[in-house]
């Protein structure tokens, strides 16, 4: 179990609305023991499997995403075990694109869940892409990125641009010396920047991603 299930407990009591009070009542707790199971300080207790796995069912997700972050809310443990024994998967840690410059860094930023990958992805990780749409409401995706990979024309990169602090996802297309950057996939529009390979530096390419569905 690592340290992230009180982060994943804190994002699904904001996103039910549920206070301490509600969840410790659900899973026979008293409240005082819910604010020990999140609190960082010193009076911090930490929950039995049990009671995690109480947790989880309480809020309809999957006991070993909720415990140790592998996998989505929703991936079964038979998928998981599955693609571990027989595609020889590994996991990766999944971040919003806010911490990756931290993780580039060689810093620890907090993730937001693991994702079972296939075994030549090992030293990839996972970045959460921004979609749109009605899709939007029920699901997010993920986009593995791997920086050992060099762009070609027509490949959605995750990457900075002048001025901006944070990474974003774009598709990329080089015509002489300079490069056309359209956002994201919507490559129907005209791009929205030219630069040239000094300006914009890219962190690695979108090889392969995944859907996780939302509570």
């Amino acid at each position: 179990m690592n340290d992230g299930y009180q982060e994943r407990i804190s994002a699904l009591l904001r996103e039910k609305n549920i206070t301490n009070n509600e969840l410790a009542e659900a899973i026979g707790k008293g409240k005082a023991t819910i604010g020990r199971y999140l609190t960082k300080g010193p009076t911090r207790t930490y929950p039995s499997i049990e009671d995690l796995s109480l947790i989880a069912d309480y809020f309809n997700v999957q006991a070993h995403w909720l415990c140790f972050g592998v996998g989505d809310k929703h991936t079964d443990a038979e998928d998981i075990t599955y693609a571990a024994v027989n595609q020889s998967a590994t996991t990766v840690s999944v971040y919003n694109r806010t911490e990756v410059n931290a993780l580039l860094n060689g810093e620890s930023p907090s993730s937001v869940g693991a994702i079972p990958v296939p075994p030549e992805y090992h030293s990839c990780f996972g970045v959460m892409y921004p979609v749109t749409s009605s899709v939007s409401y029920k699901w997010d995706c993920i986009a593995l990125v791997n920086p050992h990979k060099e762009w070609v024309n027509d490949d959605i990169v995750l990457a900075r641009l002048p001025g901006n602090p944070y990474p974003d996802f774009f598709t990329l297309v080089k015509v002489g010396a300079i490069i056309h950057v359209w956002y994201g996939d919507d490559t129907t529009k005209n791009a929205i920047h030219q630069v040239n390979d000094q300006e914009i530096d890219v962190i690695g390419v979108v090889r392969w991603g995944t859907w996780k569905k939302r509570i």
